[in-house]
Parts: structure tokens; C-alpha cells; sequence
């Protein structure tokens, strides 16, 4: 999603004190601190590469609008001047702006699409239809990217906005209630939980019975990360059953399971997508309804056989 069909119009480049810019917009960017020294290297080594891009607003102060990462390396290193660009639009237009300029590089996540609609939502006083028309976008994506905001507790919306977390994270603890938002953000610090077990728990606590979450909260590497004991395939079995049964039992418990969880995301998910990634799921959706055609039809099969 673009803020515009049109790149902003910028001057020519120009060198400028480094302490004349500011970072009001700061804010609406989610801090990388990976990325972040990545960027101190760099400059180390080769310098400023690209200009960095600011505005000119009503009082006068020079904004930056692109360029967070390169002018905070400066500040490190001590460099007195930055090369820039400045753009000349209003208010409103400089956080539309942001959306566009970024589309390059590291590109703009849906949590810092999140901010900047709801900030001209709730700071400029813009609503819903006038928002898609400065984004040049629909009216359902800034619906979107507003839930996507407001449905997180203030707490996982700092730690987002910080790098403490994952931005990719704000759209699966959207998905929980604030108090279980709250308690799940807890445990991740503590038990440090890498991205992909956050969102295991995520699933979990949407899918399993409440009377479970005490148990998931207190030890989620054992009520959800640990490894799937799924059937015992070593020979002999209590059961009579043969190698290959166990593993077809073990096979068909496993994907019982990731249909499980498949059906909730699809019913949960879609709030968050980008047009563009609504139309790649539905082909994939149709594609793996391909896939299962033929399973489907070889486990009717089978049920069916079943003498009562």
C-alpha cells in the first residue's frame, strides 16, 4: 500500500547542520536496533550514502521524514552536517508522505502504517473516508490499520514502538484480549520466547479451553513448545500396531492439528492484510484445496469402511 500514485516532489540536495533537524515523526517509526547498528557501520566505513528527507512545517522546524537510522549513526559519530532534501506540503501530507518514501529500503511495516493512520485519525482530526483519500488507498485498509492499533494494550504498543518486540508481533497479540495481552507480554520477556514461539502461544490461547491458560502462562515451553509427543513409533506396541500405522496415526494427528489452527488464523487474520496479500492467500487457498481434494476423499474412504 502507497500513500500516493505520485513520488512528493523534492528539492535539489543541500548540506545542513545536523542539529537543525528535528524528529517530531520519530514516533510513527519503530525502532530497529539491529538495524540500527547496521547503519552505524556503515556510515563508519562509507559515510552517508542517500540524503535524508525533511519538511519544513508551520513553525518553521526543519521535520525528518526518511532517515531516522542515518541521522541518529550521525549523532553518534559526531558528524556536524548531513546531506538533505527537504519537501515542501503540510502537515497531514508529511505523514502521508512518510508512508510513500519508505517504500524502498526497509520496507514500512503494517505497525508503522498502523501509527501513521491512526495518528491522522485521532492527532489531525481526519476520519476514516478522508484518511483513504490522502493514502490514496481503500476505506477498509484504514479501517484495518486502525484495529490493528487500537485493539493493543498500551504496554505491547511501547515495547513495539521501543524494538523490544517484533512489529510482525502486533498483529498476533491483536488477535488476544488486552488482559491476555498483558499477561502473554510478561512472559515473553522472562522467558525471552523467540517470535515464532510468541506466536504459539498466541494460537494456543485462542484455541485451547480457558481452564488451560494458567498452565500455558506459567510454563508455555512445556503446555505449548515442547516437541509433539504425537505416537510412539518404536516397535513393540501395547497395540499390535505395525510401524507403518504409526506413522500414517502420527501423520493424521499432526494434521488434524494444523487444521485446527489453519481454521482459526483465516478466521482471525484477514483484518490485517494488505489487498496484494489477501489475493496471494486466496491462491494459495486455492491451490492447497487442490492438495487436499484427493486426502479428503481417500479419509471419507475410510471412515466410511468403519463397521459400526
Amino acid at each position: 500500500m502507497t500513500a500516493s500514485n505520485q513520488t512528493p516532489i523534492v528539492q535539489e540536495t543541500m548540506t545542513m547542520s545536523i542539529t537543525k533537524i528535528a524528529e517530531r515523526f520519530a514516533p510513527l517509526r519503530i525502532a530497529d536496533p539491529a538495524a540500527e547498528q547496521a547503519m552505524l557501520r556503515s556510515m563508519v566505513k562509507y559515510g552517508q550514502q542517500t540524503p535524508v528527507v525533511v519538511c519544513r512545517i508551520d513553525d518553521g522546524a526543519l521535520e525528518l521524514l526518511d532517515g531516522f537510522k542515518r541521522l541518529r549513526a550521525g549523532r553518534q559519530l559526531g558528524i556536524k552536517e548531513l546531506t538533505v532534501r527537504t519537501l515542501d506540503v503540510g502537515l497531514r501530507a508529511c505523514k502521508a508522505a512518510m508512508l510513500l518514501l519508505n517504500r524502498v529500503g526497509r520496507p514500512i511495516t503494517s505497525m508503522e502504517e498502523a501509527l501513521v493512520v491512526h495518528s491522522l485519525c485521532h492527532e489531525d482530526g481526519l476520519n476514516q473516508v478522508e484518511i483513504a483519500v490522502l493514502l490514496n488507498c481503500h476505506k477498509s485498509w484504514v479501517c484495518r490499520r486502525l484495529a490493528l492499533i487500537e485493539r493493543l494494550c498500551d504496554e505491547a504498543q511501547e515495547s513495539i514502538r521501543l524494538g523490544l518486540l517484533p512489529a510482525s508481533l502486533g498483529a498476533e497479540l491483536a488477535r488476544l484480549q488486552r488482559c491476555n495481552q498483558e499477561e502473554l507480554l510478561k512472559v515473553i520477556h522472562e522467558q525471552r520466547l523467540t517470535w515464532r514461539e510468541s506466536r504459539q502461544v498466541v494460537t494456543a490461547l485462542l484455541t485451547r479451553p480457558k481452564k488451560e491458560h494458567e498452565r500455558i502462562f506459567n510454563n508455555p515451553r512445556e503446555a505449548v513448545l515442547a516437541p509433539e509427543s504425537g505416537i510412539n513409533v518404536s516397535l513393540p506396541d501395547k497395540q499390535g500396531l505395525s510401524f507403518q500405522v504409526k506413522q500414517m496415526r502420527r501423520r493424521l494427528f499432526s494434521l488434524e492439528k494444523i487444521c485446527q489452527e489453519v481454521a482459526h488464523l483465516l478466521d482471525t487474520d484477514f483484518i490485517f492484510f494488505r489487498p496484494h496479500e489477501d489475493k496471494v492467500l486466496r491462491q494459495d487457498s486455492a491451490r492447497v484445496l487442490v492438495s487436499l481434494a484427493p486426502v479428503h476423499e481417500m479419509l471419507g474412504q475410510l471412515a466410511r469402511s468403519i463397521k459400526p
